[in-house]
């Protein structure tokens, strides 16, 4: 037997979706706008930017924080 039954119950475990519940964050960066959404995690917060997987994901102590940050990624990522 090459899978135990065992093993196919923690897949399906693993596999399950996770739904967070979060703000949508819409900000402008020159004349391109962006929406990064942003969930309480805990005691602090992560988020990331919509249609921007080049952009990590960040954690802070607030929203605000984060949003910070991930503008500033968005700034780094941009060609001079």
């Amino acid at each position: 037997m090459l899978y135990s039954p065992d093993w196919n119950a923690s897949m399906d475990k693993r596999m399950a979706h996770v739904t967070r519940t979060g703000r949508i964050y819409r900000f402008r960066i020159g004349d391109v706008d962006y929406s990064a959404f942003i969930w309480n995690a805990g005691s602090s917060f992560c988020g990331r930017v919509e249609d921007h997987p080049e952009v990590p994901q960040c954690r802070g102590r607030t929203a605000l924080a984060v949003r910070t940050m991930l503008s500033s990624a968005l700034i780094a990522l941009q060609p001079n």
